[in-house]
């Protein structure tokens, strides 16, 4: 009779397992779209969101659930802009969502602010409806606005198109970037408490605060150290490597930020990087053609090719553990710094993004160090 149960027990087991592998086993997701107005007055947001992009990803690097660090996924709107086509609303969707956050980078770089008319409730039914959200309800979904004009411009309801986000669980935080008593910007908050998120008030313009640290340029050194461990496959690897030595530049000073962002689990390049196409399953080494892989490893044999490419891999962590332990040293002498000098916090798109991620996801059940 035991040894029937037993088997009972086993073969249910096995059931469950074969039945809902992915719930079991899939780490949950962070997925955030980032909705910016682009017309002529918006430059300065702009700039905020190219240089601030890695702080915020550098905010969410400690960030676990279920002990393992969530994925990320991020997705670029712009809107109000006279370049777009009328008929689409003024709405461009520049990336899906991605966990290339270089891609991320390369877009925003690519804005060019102009005139024109402000439409956010149709670029927020844009992101509800086009970009391919989670289905599962215990993954973070969240949306991001700003911009500075009637939050009721154009023929899309605001209200429609939030409470479309919110049937669908995705939060929505709305940014002014406009003078605090504005009237607009009632309706801004609005729509952020109809959607569960959160509203704030910046300063599109205010320039950020950058302090130099004695820890920088070894920083810069080791991501040039950890650029060479990457290894370009198929049609997109030049291209993609290409893109990271771009948008190290683009970084300027704020390289020190992007390269810790470079050592978190979230740098993730699996469309061409052969290391991390690996590790994600994406490719099979010993099916990959040998036009595919760099010179350096074509014509290896198939033992040669899994030592090479363990080997760089061990050498990327390395350097990711060394730039993490710098960073770490960075980050307390800044602080100092700031203390030194008593300068205060300032709403800028990062501060007022961070601190509402945080909130929200430990609302959601992620665990925040």
């Amino acid at each position: 009779m035991q040894k029937i149960t037993r088997i009972l027990f086993a073969t249910a087991l096995t059931l469950s397992i074969l039945c809902f592998p992915t719930k079991a086993f899939a780490k949950a997701k962070i997925q955030i779209a980032i909705l910016l107005d682009s017309s002529n007055s918006m430059d300065g947001l702009i700039d905020q969101t190219r240089t601030q992009l890695w702080q915020i990803v550098n905010s969410l690097t400690k960030v676990t659930k279920d002990g393992e660090v969530p994925e990320l996924e991020v997705a670029l709107y712009h809107y109000g802009n006279d370049n777009l086509p009328s008929e689409e609303g003024f709405v461009r969707l520049l990336t899906g969502f991605t966990p290339e956050l270089d891609l991320v980078s390369e877009k925003l770089f690519s804005i060019q602010t102009n005139g024109g008319q402000e439409y956010a409730g149709w670029v927020i039914r844009s992101a509800v409806k086009e970009l391919n959200w989670s289905k599962d309800k215990e993954d973070f979904r969240v949306i991001f606005i700003a911009g500075n004009e009637s939050f009721e411009q154009g023929p899309i309801v605001w209200r429609e198109a939030v409470d479309l986000a919110a049937k669908g669980n995705t939060l929505v935080n709305t940014i002014y970037c406009g003078l605090s008593e504005d009237r607009e910007r009632q309706l801004w908050a609005s729509g952020a408490n109809l959607a569960q998120g959160s509203h704030f008030n910046i300063n599109q313009d205010e320039k950020t605060e950058f302090i130099k640290s004695p820890y920088d340029e070894q920083i810069a050194t080791w991501n040039d150290k950890l650029n060479q461990t990457y290894i370009p496959y198929g049609a997109e690897g030049e291209v993609g490597q290409q893109r990271q030595t771009i948008e190290d530049s683009n970084s300027g000073m704020n390289l020190a930020m992007r390269g810790n962002s470079k050592a978190s689990a979230y740098y993730n390049n699996a469309s061409w990087d052969l290391i991390d196409a690996l590790d994600k399953g994406i490719v099979s080494l010993d099916k990959l053609p040998n036009n595919a892989l760099p010179k350096a490893m074509q014509g290896m044999t198939l033992a040669q090719k899994q030592e090479y490419v363990a080997a760089k891999k061990a050498e990327r962590e390395t350097i990711q553990k060394t730039i993490r332990d710098l960073y770490q040293k960075r980050s307390e002498y800044v602080e100092k710094q700031r203390k030194v000098s008593a300068s205060s916090s300032k709403n800028t798109l990062d501060s007022v993004i961070i601190q509402s991620l945080r909130k929200q996801l430990a609302a959601k059940g992620f665990k925040l160090q």
